[in-house]
């Protein structure tokens, strides 16, 4: 089973941190297995809030909603969407939350893929971390900008 958290970066920060994802990905990490009762959780959370937007969450759900409706395999239940795909066994499940999305998937990459396919074309900052493999990457690599 992979589990990606996928936060929606400041276009700032992002464009920053372009090719440096993993400074990103650390500072997650370290607020992912910070126990709360350690003080320095509360600093992690502010920098979190800083550097990330809230998630538009009516708006995410009625895009996923749109795009995948008109497949048999998806199902929406609350802030929930499933996709599963039977023939190439591949399921996956998306969780609209305040801050972040939560996508929960095993089998084939065919679900994940759909995912995160539909939240690049909306905006191209989402950073998605699976702590568990220690992968993460951008949905929609970031152009850097060439200033003359």
């Amino acid at each position: 089973m992979r589990n990606y958290y996928i936060y929606l970066v400041e276009e700032e920060f992002a464009s920053h941190y372009f090719g440096r994802e993993s400074k990103m990905y650390r500072l997650f990490q370290d607020y992912q297995w910070t126990s709360p009762s350690n003080d320095n959780i509360q600093l992690l959370e502010k920098q979190i809030i800083y550097i990330t937007k809230p998630i538009p969450m009516m708006f995410i759900d009625k895009l996923l909603k749109t795009h995948l409706s008109n497949r048999k395999d998806y199902i929406r239940s609350g802030e929930v969407h499933k996709l599963e795909i039977r023939g190439n066994r591949s399921y996956g499940s998306l969780t609209v939350k305040e801050r972040y999305l939560e996508l929960h998937s095993s089998g084939s990459y065919e679900a994940e893929t759909i995912f995160f396919e539909v939240l690049r074309k909306f905006d191209p900052c989402f950073l998605a971390m699976d702590f568990q493999a220690e992968r993460y990457g951008w949905l929609n690599p970031i152009k850097e900008r060439n200033f003359i």
